[in-house]
């Protein structure tokens, strides 16, 4: 357990790093938004792209992989939705709860995955990442448009294929998933030359990205949410990696890939959250909050869900 947690501390000490840096300007006013301006659009998309041009698609696991995460993230909103009907909240706020619950911040993920478990749990990490970000946004987009109507822009109500689309087309990490599964599957991977520059850019996202994460960490955010956040916090750490891990034993699914895809359900939500919750009418405030207490709550909750997760499914 203490050797996992030495694993896990250099990725909450680079969220840390950044909290402070942010904390005290420095180095400059508006730096750490431009670099979370420069991971999201430029060095994700890149490091995304380079790991799945490599994925070995004739894998007979890949299906049973990508099965078992996309079951998790509905048993998971179900019981987001049951929660949410339970405690009547309003539907902003129940549309954040769902962020909340079936979100998952990829930047930790794959700095979970490579810390622990090398470029084999990076290219894992990678895989499912390119199953679960379509997945979840479309879903998010469409559960949220049926939960409550967007505000009109400059009184003109956007369409839901309109918000589908756009979702999709301008998500840079689904557009580099979609380009480098795409090429992989047609044969064109590696690229002479763009393949190194791409592999280079990724090789310095993942420190940067996780500088910016937690730059983005608002204290002053959090207010009293009670049970919201209490039965969101359940679903995203606590359903979401235990039907995960259920349906590995059920399938029959051991060691690397097992414990990779776990790392899915134990970090926090993703802090994209907050930009849905603004576009599509969600709470905002309880949003931010639930980002921010999140992303504090994993430096406990992480390490032990990691070593349940060896224990039980290596």
């Amino acid at each position: 357990m203490f050797s996992l947690s030495l694993s896990v501390l250099p990725v909450f000490l680079l969220l840390v790093a950044g909290a402070v840096c942010q904390r005290f300007r420095f180095p400059m006013d508006g730096f750490w938004p431009g670099v979370d301006k420069l991971a999201y659009w430029v060095l994700f998309p890149a490091l995304l792209f380079h790991k799945t041009s490599q994925i070995d698609f004739s894998n007979p696991m890949l299906p049973k992989y990508a099965f078992i995460l996309l079951f998790a993230l509905l048993i998971t909103a179900i019981f987001v939705f049951i929660s949410a009907w339970f405690l009547k909240v309003v539907p902003p706020t129940a549309s954040s709860m769902l962020q909340a619950g079936v979100r998952f911040n990829t930047f930790i993920v794959l700095a979970l995955a490579g810390s622990l478990y090398g470029d084999e749990g990076l290219v894992l990490a990678a895989l499912g990442a390119s199953v679960l970000i379509p997945s979840v946004n479309v879903f998010l987009v469409l559960s949220m448009v049926l939960m409550h109507r967007p505000p009109a822009n400059n009184g003109v109500v956007v369409t839901l294929p309109r918000l589908l689309s756009g979702a999709l087309i301008r998500n840079p990490l689904i557009v580099s998933i979609v380009l480098g599964s795409s090429l992989n599957l047609l044969g064109f991977t590696p690229i002479i030359l763009i393949s190194d520059v791409v592999g280079m850019l990724s090789q310095s996202a993942l420190p940067l990205v996780l500088l910016a994460v937690g730059a983005s960490v608002r204290l002053e955010a959090i207010r009293s949410v009670g049970m919201t956040f209490v039965l969101s916090s359940i679903a995203r750490f606590v359903m979401f990696p235990l039907v995960i891990g259920v349906m590995c034993w059920w399938l029959d699914v051991r060691g690397l890939p097992a414990l990779v895809a776990v790392l899915f359900g134990v970090v926090p939500t993703a802090t994209s959250a907050y930009a849905l919750a603004r576009q599509l009418g969600g709470d905002t405030d309880r949003m931010s909050a639930y980002i921010t207490m999140q992303t504090l709550m994993s430096v406990l909750t992480v390490p032990v869900s990691v070593w349940l997760s060896q224990l039980y499914l290596s």
